[in-house]
């Protein structure tokens, strides 16, 4: 491994090298090539040394131009998938702590009356239950922090369905009686057949999120809706309990 990492830094230094080389001498070729004689009426161009020398100069500039517009590509791709790294290993993080909650929360079971309450809803989404958008709020007399989601997953007929979990959720503090509305992009809950839609049915969606209360204590909790058909709108607030 380490002589390949060698030879592919000694190939780029050459490759630089070169094309360095090259760059600096090419101004002195073309001076010493238009004097020659051409070997054919083809060759034979009105066009001056200063223009050939300005057009080479032009060249080299939209050159370095588009080099350093890949550079700054490559910078924001770097950049934008570190991020999403970091951000994996935070969601990864709080996955974990919601287990370790969950678990130690079904082995000890302690009640606390001091806990927040909150009602969810379904706001709308687009499609057939593509990217929803559900509002909550803190209906209980404490004040909640931290506020962070953890995930939100839909189950058709008991089986998880895969996709890529996003959301948009721009609050972390939920104040007494506070509202906020959450977005999650959703898959289309639909089937196609034959030209015919077919709506899912028996979908369940789970979302699992977290928040601390006034003593610093972080606490776990999941809300659930059970969709029949989705091709009716569900209003029904969702069942949310505590699991940490």
């Amino acid at each position: 491994m380490k002589i390949e990492k060698c030879v592919k830094v000694f190939l780029i230094v050459l490759l630089i090298a070169l094309s360095s080389i090259i760059f600096v001498c090419m101004p002195f070729l073309i001076d010493m090539i238009y004097d020659l004689n051409t070997p054919c009426d083809f060759f034979d161009i009105e066009l001056s040394k200063g223009d050939i020398l300005n057009y080479y100069t032009q060249f080299l500039s939209l050159f370095a131009t588009s080099i350093l517009g890949v550079i700054a590509v490559f910078q924001t791709y770097k950049g934008q998938k570190k991020t999403d790294e970091i951000n994996q290993l935070q969601l990864s993080i709080a996955r974990r702590e919601l287990a370790m909650a969950e678990k130690q929360y079904h082995e000890k079971q302690i009640v606390n009356k001091m806990l927040p309450k909150f009602d969810i809803k379904l706001n709308g989404y687009r499609g057939v239950y593509c990217d929803l958008n559900l509002s909550i709020k803190n209906v209980s007399d404490i004040s909640v922090y931290s506020f962070t989601s953890i995930s939100f997953d839909v189950y058709r007929d008991g089986k998880k369905v895969e996709y890529p979990m996003r959301w948009k959720i721009k609050f972390q503090t939920l104040m007494k009686n506070e509202k906020q509305n959450c977005e999650f992009m959703t898959p289309n809950m639909q089937d196609e057949s034959s030209g015919k839609r077919i709506c899912w049915e028996n979908v369940e969606l789970l979302w699992k999120f977290s928040c601390e209360i006034d003593t610093s204590e972080k606490v776990f909790f999941a809300a659930k809706l059970l969709v029949k058909d989705t091709n009716d709108i569900n209003e029904d607030y969702w069942c949310v309990e505590r699991i940490g």
